[in-house]
């Protein structure tokens, strides 16, 4: 083509891409790109503990006829920490009867309500005085039993004395010395019952206090039977928490960018049509100047 057609022929307009080829094109170059980064971080590894393989065990064809490889790994151990988690793996299994049971124990136990009912509730709903009264009872009863054998043996000691004295019964002589006897005894019952009160109170706050005390042991027992059952159960499956753990670490990641079909065919579409412009443009240029030129001449020829 001469330089009068370059400048004065029509540029063609550029072809716009298909969307749809092109975004083929794309989700075929992402699925290389996927693929690609599949095969490069599959790597095989070996540690100390054992060792990672990956192999491909089959294929995925994409709907538009793309074939894809499928990958598995594997995971061995080394023949020591294999022998270690046998070991643990059966020691828990020779636990699983003994979890079952727990577990049965432990819908029972954790289902049963506390019984609040204790052998100290009844003095724990006691009144303060009905504690001391209580107590000041218990205390003086306890004073009596040393008191009633000590006078009863004293009063048959006088009785005997009056009698080897030749003082009879009835006399004034025994109505006198059986008075002061019976005096020096109603002293020593008073003394003994005002010691008791006294002691009353002291004696119902430490009385109240131990079955406060055996109440809170006894709801604390009840709560230990309750919840044994499933502590135990915990006990037997927080032992293999060890082999849930991954010795073999996994491979660092490789990271691979996905081609950009689309943005490459969007920046030549763009440069066609950049390229497109500017002929246009020098085109229409060239197509003025010669009307131009054209029209001088034709004034100047009149």
């Amino acid at each position: 083509m001469g330089l009068f057609d370059s400048l004065f022929s029509s540029p063609s307009t550029p072809t716009v891409p298909d969307p749809t080829v092109t975004a083929n094109a794309q989700s075929r170059a992402n699925i290389n790109t996927a693929a690609a980064g599949a095969a490069l971080n599959n790597v095989n590894t070996v540690t100390p503990y054992g060792s990672t393989n990956y192999d491909v065990t089959g294929t995925y064809t994409t709907p538009d006829g793309q074939v894809v490889p499928q990958y598995t790994q594997t995971t061995a151990l080394n023949p020591l920490a294999q022998s270690i988690l046998s070991g643990q793996q059966g020691a828990i299994s020779n636990l699983m009867p003994a979890a079952s049971t727990l577990s049965g124990a432990a819908n029972t136990s954790l289902t049963t309500p506390l019984d609040f009912n204790t052998p100290g509730s009844s003095i724990l709903n006691s009144t303060p005085q009905f504690l001391s009264d209580r107590a000041a009872d218990a205390t003086f009863n306890k004073a009596k039993g040393f008191l009633d054998p000590q006078w009863s043996n004293q009063q048959r000691q006088l009785e005997d004395q009056l009698s080897r004295q030749g003082i009879p019964v009835g006399s004034e002589a025994y109505s006198n010395a059986m008075a002061q006897f019976d005096n020096g005894r109603t002293q020593a019952y008073d003394a003994a019952q005002q010691g008791a009160i006294a002691n009353g109170t002291s004696a119902a706050g430490n009385l109240f206090n131990m079955a406060l005390a055996g109440h809170q042991n006894n709801l604390a027992d009840q709560k230990t039977a309750q919840t044994n059952p499933l502590n135990l159960m915990q006990q037997i499956f927080g032992s293999s928490s060890t082999t849930a753990q991954q010795p073999v670490t996994d491979p660092a990641k490789i990271n691979v960018a996905p081609t950009d079909v689309i943005g490459a065919t969007n920046a030549a579409t763009n440069a066609a049509m950049n390229n497109y412009n500017a002929n246009t443009s020098a085109s229409n240029s060239a197509w003025g100047n010669l009307a131009s030129l054209a029209s001088s001449y034709l004034i100047g020829s009149r």
